[in-house]
């Protein structure tokens, strides 16, 4: 044992340098392999890359996505620093593989500290934690931000803190501070630690100066460039008040009502989980936990129900720094206890189980081996991204968006359907210069979940069909492809089909079967429709379902295809957005019948048979999650159908 400790120490820097290549490559493969599965569905991504090439070309932050210029979201200007090399590699691969490899190189400013104030091996072994930390791979894998890239100027700032190197330290905490204007609270309290330590005023003043001031300044430019005019994200605390005063009076004024915010189950979770995979030893050396605080208060106080959520994505960048620093200082303390032994295992401990339980990694395996999507659906969303010509003004929906993200000018269907910039009241309105609209009507069941149970959403959510009609019908947009759920609709391109049509009556309908599906609606039958055949290439059951509303519905219904084999077991099943989302049961009028047009697409790999071809009509309740690849995914909690099920009769 002693010859492996001694083999470890007298090659522990090539050991630490040998971590954080492996670390590199493997997530950065991790990052290219998720990209290609369409797993880049949080908006994130889309939004740095487009500005990135916006930038690249000329309009220095410009984006569309959000209709402004991204210094109205955030005060980044280290992404000017980041230009040059997206220059030679426009594409998002290239944020995602820079962003892994300074998350990859943090861990060597983290070593220096440790060298500094621990024995060997543990600066080796602090490291390797913070590789193997599942916050640290959270913020790896979900999207893009440039957030994480403060890291490593933080940590080198505490670095030239503990060695009294006061330009250094200086010229960190700027480099930092162009990252985004809320690193200026763990800069502020470089101040309140100098304090509590007795360092010469120099290390008070400065660092409280700059923070400060750049603080301001940014959240200045900021208001000046976003439509709303104010910094937005103050969104987040808008159950304190509507502006900054009022929060401020609120908190003091309503103590209870702001304890108990602080010290809802939610918060007291967040916190718990927080620590974990540290062992919980930073809690033993609790001043270095200063640089954290702000950041702590600044998520606690959200109004987000769910703050646990935040471990999953890159709001965790800032806790980092403060967190292994009052690890280091911990273990130190830990060194003088009779049972040290014990917090040592707790730590591993916690580092291994907080690893396979809150990082990616068990995601990413259980995706290698059980993948969501087969290769004939990736393949089919290929086919479709590359329909879109690469300097075509393009509307589309989340799994699109980031592919879709180079080039000048790209929106959101998302904001289209909702009608409303991000945390204001102010209209989105697409220009006229959009030419095609890409979409998954998948995104109208996230839409479902995503819309009713956001505060900020919600009171719009009912209005977004007809947004998206009005853009369809008053824009001459037509079907110029379309298989399952993708669609891609033209301005005046089009064969004539119709994704559903309405009338008093419909008098093509081939299969009769009026069926009464709880009094509710009738399902009047089905007639077999012909697709062009230049993409015949599926395996596809295209097909017209009638209905006839009974009544006025006050629920959205969605249609399940269920395929079932010759005992009765479900082969395949999928639910799809009745009328692709665009004409919800809750538009229906009982005076109409309602045909939907569908090509419901076969799976390639089931074998030759006689299927039972079912239909479910239901709604639903749910939520939206991050995946185990921190994707984006819709999570159903309740469904009610409407009975009885429907069987389609193909030989009648």
């Amino acid at each position: 044992m002693n010859q492996f400790i001694s083999f470890i120490n007298k090659r522990e820097k090539l050991l630490v340098w040998l971590g954080i290549a492996l670390y590199f490559i493997v997530f950065s493969l991790i990052c290219v392999w998720k990209y290609y599965q369409f797993g880049y569905n949080g908006l994130d991504l889309a939004i740095y890359n487009q500005v990135f090439f916006n930038s690249a070309h000329g309009n220095l932050f410009g984006f569309t996505i959000h209709p402004q210029s991204y210094l109205g979201d955030h005060f980044e200007l280290f992404l000017i620093a980041l230009l040059p090399i997206y220059y030679f590699f426009q594409h998002p691969l290239a944020l995602l593989i820079l962003q892994t490899l300074v998350l990859a190189l943090s861990a060597w400013p983290l070593y220096l500290i440790a060298k500094n104030v621990l024995a060997k091996p543990w600066p080796l072994f602090i490291a390797f934690l913070w590789l193997l930390n599942p916050f640290v791979q959270n913020i790896n894998l979900f999207e893009f931000h440039l957030l994480p890239f403060s890291l490593f100027f933080l940590l080198f700032a505490f670095y030239f803190y503990q060695k009294n190197k006061f330009f250094a330290f200086l010229l960190s905490c700027f480099l930092a501070l162009l990252v985004r204007e809320d690193v200026a609270l763990v800069i502020l309290m470089f101040s309140v630690l100098a304090l509590i330590e007795k360092k010469s005023i120099k290390w008070i003043i400065w660092p409280a100066a700059m923070a400060v001031g750049w603080f301001l300044l940014a959240i200045k430019i900021i208001a000046y460039y976003t439509p709303a005019g104010s910094y937005k994200f103050l969104y987040y605390y808008s159950w304190l008040g509507s502006n900054v005063s009022e929060m401020v009076v609120n908190f003091f004024g309503q103590p209870l009502n702001a304890l108990k915010h602080l010290g809802s189950f939610n918060n007291i979770l967040f916190t718990v989980v927080l620590f974990m995979p540290f062992g919980y030893l930073s809690l033993v050396k609790p001043k270095y936990l200063l640089l954290a605080l702000p950041i702590y208060l600044q998520i606690i106080l959200g109004g987000s129900s769910n703050s646990t959520i935040v471990l999953k994505i890159h709001y965790a960048s800032l806790f980092l720094p403060g967190l292994f620093i009052a690890l280091i200082w911990g273990l130190k303390k830990v060194e003088r206890w009779k049972y040290r032994e014990v917090f040592w295992i707790t730590l591993v401990v916690g580092t291994l189980y907080g690893a396979l339980t809150l990082g990616p990694i068990l995601g990413f395996a259980q995706s290698l081996i059980k993948p969501g999507d087969d290769k004939e659906i990736m393949a089919l969303k290929k086919e479709f991204l590359n329909a879109v010509p690469r300097q075509s003004s393009v509307v589309t929906t989340y799994e699109f968006l980031t592919n879709l993200s180079s080039r000048l000018k790209v929106y959101g269907l998302n904001y289209a359907f909702i009608g409303k910039k991000q945390f204001t009241d102010l209209d989105y309105q697409l220009p006229d210069d959009v030419e095609i609209i890409l979409m998954d009507a998948d995104d109208f069941l996230t839409f479902g979940v995503q819309f009713p149970n956001s505060r900020q959403w919600q009171q719009y959510y009912q209005n977004g069909d007809d947004n998206l009609r009005k853009l369809i019908d008053q824009r001459g947009f037509k079907v110029s492809k379309i298989i399952d759920s993708l669609v891609i609709l033209e301005k005046d391109n089009g064969w004539g089909i119709r994704l559903y049509e309405t009338a008093a009556q419909f008098n093509d309908v081939k299969n009769k079967q009026n069926i009464n599906l709880d009094d509710k609606m009738k399902f009047l039958g089905f007639s077999p429709i012909t697709y062009p055949p230049s993409v015949a290439n599926y395996r596809l059951l295209p097909v017209a379902l009638y209905f006839k509303p009974l009544q006025k519905m006050e629920e959205n219904y969605q249609l399940k295809l269920l395929l079932k084999n010759k005992n009765g077991q479900i082969v395949h099943e999928k639910l799809y957005p009745l009328a692709y989302g665009l004409y919800p049961t809750t538009e229906w009028q009982t005076n109409e019948t309602v045909k939907i047009n569908y090509w419901f697409l076969m799976p390639a790999g089931l074998p030759e048979s006689d299927y039972q071809i079912n239909l479910e009509l239901l709604n639903y309740k749910g939520y939206l999650t991050l995946d185990g690849l921190r994707s984006a995914i819709m999570k159903i909690t309740e469904e009610t159908a409407l009975k009885p099920e429907i069987i389609l009769k193909l030989n009648q």
